[in-house]
């Protein structure tokens, strides 16, 4: 049960997120808009799709470069697929999976928020 609560708690958290920022590319679309008199939707739009790819692959790199880091060593099993050797596994391979997973993506959601809490538009 605990761990239900714990997934609900984050779904909450994370839920927001996607209409949220697709209501701010729509709001940067309006501006864009109303100060240039010309219309960039399709422009703005995309290139938020394509940060998104930037940042997925990005950070998918990053994490495996961290985990190298902590002495992490990767192997691949018979279907192709890259996994962490069980025999690497210490305590700080351990430490930065809960890192990676917890809390880096709390300090990097705290700081989007602050910037997020000074987007100009406020029409």
């Amino acid at each position: 049960w605990v761990m239900i609560a714990i997934v609900i708690l984050t779904s909450m958290g994370i839920g927001i997120y996607s209409p949220l920022m697709w209501s701010m590319y729509a709001d940067v679309a309006d501006y864009h808009t109303e100060h240039f008199g010309t219309s960039a939707t399709g422009l703005i739009f995309s290139s938020g799709t394509m940060s998104q790819k930037f940042g997925t692959a990005i950070s998918g790199s990053l994490i495996a470069l961290f985990l190298g880091w902590a002495g992490a060593n990767m192997i691949t099993d018979k279907m192709g697929n890259t996994m962490i050797d069980p025999a690497s596994v210490t305590d700080s391979v351990l430490t930065m999976v809960w890192s990676l997973f917890s809390l880096f993506p709390a300090v990097i959601a705290f700081l989007l928020m602050v910037l997020a809490w000074k987007f100009p538009i406020r029409k």
